[in-house]
């Protein structure tokens, strides 16, 4: 599947996660969608490879369009071509290795 990234079922468990949020590999957070302004979401993993994992947490009734990203050294923008302000919840995930 085009840009989707697979891991290994036996990376992911209580350990691996605990770990990716410690060292920082694993960022939760929330925050609302602003249109095709973009929403900023701030980071200080100094580079681009990372993954955003996001899902509404409100019912955008049909407004919330496309949904796409720009990504940044500093910061990810996360933008929708609708109206909706719907707020979501995210987890950036550094694409990194967490050994």
């Amino acid at each position: 599947m085009a840009g989707f990234t697979w891991i290994a079922s036996t990376a992911v468990n209580p350990t691996n996660l605990n770990k990716m949020l410690q060292t920082g590999h694993f960022t939760p957070g929330s925050s609302t969608f602003n249109g095709s302004t973009g929403r900023e979401i701030a980071h200080s993993l100094g580079h681009t490879n990372f993954t955003l994992f996001w899902t509404p947490t409100a019912d955008p009734e049909d407004g919330l369009g496309e949904v796409w990203i720009t990504k940044a050294s500093d910061k990810v923008t996360i933008h929708n071509s609708g109206a909706a302000t719907t707020a979501f919840d995210y987890v950036l995930l550094d694409g990194t290795d967490t050994s």
